[in-house]
């Protein structure tokens, strides 16, 4: 989600991955991502893609600060929809990361919500606060972005990617202003899955540019 904040969406997603929003980072504030992964961002995160800096406490939902996280939060990312699980890790990147990569300013926080109800733990929390900050740019409106884009590779990690997933997308970004005429890119999403009686479902989900 705009990749969309660690695809637009906002499935950079896998939700969406690519623009603005590939969960790992959405929001000036907030979530992170690839430039086609965070729709939020400005046009110079994304063409560098670099993470914002943000301090600790203003990374996390208000809540969740001081080091405490409610209990009716954990009940709530502990739970997924009946149709949340796939049948493989695979199918469960596949969904996920085709929600995260393709959305509009229209239809992001939708897209966003989407994934929160589909996946657990912090790529759930991610969807959330980024299907939050949406609500609220006006820019993403005005700017009429949106990105699509598809997965091209899923495998597992080896070296420092060891015991995750490794989901590469290939994502554009358009719109008008500051997000007019970027090019195609690919990105690359650390991500981990995990097995519930619904079936396997996305836990975590981290944009790496």
């Amino acid at each position: 989600m705009p990749k969309m904040a660690s695809s637009t969406m906002p499935l950079r997603p896998i939700l969406l991955n690519g623009a603005v929003l590939l969960i790992a980072g959405i929001t000036a504030g907030g979530i992170t991502g690839c430039a086609i992964n965070d729709p939020y961002a400005s046009h110079s995160t994304l063409t560098s893609h670099t993470t914002p800096v943000v301090l600790p406490d203003a990374a996390d939902p208000a809540p969740e600060r001081g080091g405490t996280v409610p209990t009716a939060t954990k009940t709530a990312e502990s739970k997924t929809a009946r149709s949340a699980g796939e049948l493989t890790p695979r199918a469960a990147l596949i969904r996920y990361a085709d929600l995260y990569v393709n959305w509009s300013a229209r239809d992001v926080v939708a897209r966003q919500r989407q994934l929160a109800s589909i996946s657990l733990g912090q790529a759930r929390a991610q969807a959330l606060q980024a299907a939050a900050s949406a609500r609220s740019d006006e820019l993403l409106i005005r700017s009429r972005v949106a990105n699509s884009g598809q997965v091209v590779a899923i495998a597992t990690g080896q070296g420092p990617a060891r015991q995750e997933w490794v989901v590469v997308t290939r994502e554009h970004t358009v719109g008008e202003g500051d997000y007019a005429g970027l090019p195609p890119t690919l990105h690359v999403t650390y991500a981990t899955v995990v097995h519930t009686r619904e079936g396997w479902v996305v836990n975590s989900w981290s944009p790496q540019n």
